[in-house]
């Protein structure tokens, strides 16, 4: 998936977003948005790259809630967000380096990129925390987002549903 599908996908849940932020106070979309120059701070002291499609993300729409998933924003390291960072959060959690949790499930199960030789991998691991265990979630972070934040668990039962009822056919 590249930016102009993704952005057309993004379109209504900003939109819903903006509105909701003037009726209610609150948004969809925090947009807790990052600059290279940070990412660049973030990238230099966990000693990482991380992936093209989640930086430019992270500068388009940045960390906070995200629809149905809450991303962890990049932020100044030694400077933590209100509610955690990719910087602290694996600092604490993941210090040897081999994974990058970018967004909590809330059940102490991550989600991230397995980290090969300083460079994150382009696909979205989910970790598990009980069993110190990844497994494959999303080709890239725009298809992770897609799924995850852009489609509420009810809309991925109806999927799952229909992809059934066919399969039965």
């Amino acid at each position: 998936m590249d930016f102009a599908e993704f952005d057309m996908l993004a379109e209504p849940l900003r939109q819903r977003s903006a509105r909701e932020r003037a009726r209610h106070g609150f948004a969809l979309v925090d947009g807790l948005v990052s600059t290279p120059e940070v990412i660049a701070l973030v990238e230099g002291r966990m000693g990482i790259v991380l992936p093209d499609k989640y930086k430019v993300f992270m500068t388009r729409y940045g960390g906070g809630v995200f629809g149905f998933v809450e991303l962890f924003p990049l932020v100044e390291p030694g400077k933590p967000a209100r509610y955690g960072d990719v910087w602290s959060e694996n600092e604490q959690w993941f210090p040897e380096g081999d994974f990058v949790a970018v967004a909590a499930v809330g059940t102490g199960d991550y989600w991230g990129f397995p980290v090969t030789e300083g460079r994150c991998h382009e696909q979205v691991w989910f970790h598990f925390h009980d069993q110190d265990d990844h497994e494959p979630v999303a080709a890239d972070f725009l298809e992770f987002i897609a799924e995850e934040g852009l489609k509420s668990p009810a809309d991925r039962v109806m999927e799952r549903r229909a992809l059934d009822d066919r399969r039965s056919w």
